[in-house]
């Protein structure tokens, strides 16, 4: 992997890696693209899916690619390693997440572990697992932890865990549709009292150095993903087709009610919000990732964004769903 050399010179070529397969909350992304908002600012980005989520931290912390998506507790972990990471704009803002599991399963409390196989898609999932079994007294061999990567909905459904770490709008949706049965989930941020899903926003990351070179370019790239954010949320049902013509096999009720889940987390002027930054700081130091040096104001900027709440750009159609229920 040392030897991938991804990002680009030419003036409107961009790489830029998801944190996960293509799934409906990168809607406003390929919309920005198939819309031709990225084109609009003279950019042509290469939007590129990952394999195994703990590779994108790497990437963009060794300026191979361009931008990378990331969640907030990543992004400090990888300024504790010594990657000079910054977030320009937060794409989804605090999706509900937590443990996610069966009802049949008994679960009902975190202490309902004790005996338990529990799945996470990363290190820090294990962590974070580690984290709230300490706050709530559980001995660390009172259950076990298994790696399931992307495969969580799976994992649980072939016996190999009996409940996960992912995100209610996503996982436990799907969790919900492929077994037909009552699902459940113990929220981190209810667990670990800290008032907000923040630490699992999924956040726009570039280098301070491909950043130094390319302020313009990235100011550009963020105006035409905000109004990408915009048309999806004004036109919910177009954007979803529009996304399945140009990948059908996110043409299922299962993808169809997770998009639909996502909607309401989508951050339409894209902000890094300076509480939830101070909020994951103290979480990451509680979990170990960062210790007080750690400075968050160095973590993100919201310089590279259009004016808020959200730029004035007119819709593709001639009127918003906004206006129209208005008028109506």
């Amino acid at each position: 992997m040392s030897d991938i050399v991804i990002s680009t010179t030419d003036n409107s070529r961009l790489s830029l890696l998801l944190n996960w397969y293509a799934n409906p909350y990168h809607t406003p992304i390929f919309m920005a693209h198939y819309l031709g908002f990225y084109e609009d600012e003279g950019l042509s980005p290469a939007i590129m899916e990952t394999t195994d989520p703990s590779d994108v931290t790497d990437l963009i912390g060794q300026n191979k690619v361009d931008i990378a998506l990331k969640a907030m507790i990543h992004t400090y972990a990888a300024r504790a390693k010594g990657y000079k990471v910054v977030s320009t704009g937060t794409l989804f803002h605090e999706p509900p997440t937590g443990l996610i599991f069966l009802k049949s399963s008994g679960i009902k409390g975190f202490e309902d572990i004790r005996g338990k196989r529990i799945g996470y898609i990363g290190r820090f999932g294990k962590i974070i697992i580690d984290d709230l079994a300490r706050r709530a007294g559980i001995e660390l061999d009172a259950y076990e932890t298994v790696r399931v990567g992307m495969n969580m909905t799976d994992a649980i459904l072939q016996n190999q865990v009996d409940a996960g770490m992912g995100i209610g709008c996503f996982q436990q949706v799907e969790l919900e549709q492929a077994s037909g049965q009552e699902t459940g989930i113990l929220r981190v941020d209810e667990l670990a009292g800290l008032g907000c899903c923040c630490f699992c926003s999924i956040l726009f990351l570039v280098n301070e150095e491909y950043l130094a070179h390319n302020e313009d370019k990235v100011r550009r790239f963020m105006k035409a993903t905000q109004r990408g954010v915009q048309w999806t949320l004004e036109n919910p049902e177009k954007a979803y087709d529009l996304l399945c013509q140009n990948i059908p096999r996110l043409r299922t009720e299962t993808f169809r009610k997770i998009y639909i889940s996502c909607l309401p987390y989508f951050s339409r002027d894209l902000v890094n919000v300076e509480r939830d930054w101070d909020k994951v700081g103290t979480y990451a130091q509680e979990l170990g990732i960062t210790d007080e040096s750690m400075d968050a104001m160095s973590c993100y900027s919201n310089e590279y964004l259009p004016e808020r709440p959200y730029a004035d750009f007119q819709p593709l159609d001639g009127h918003y769903l906004s206006e129209s229920r208005a008028a109506s």
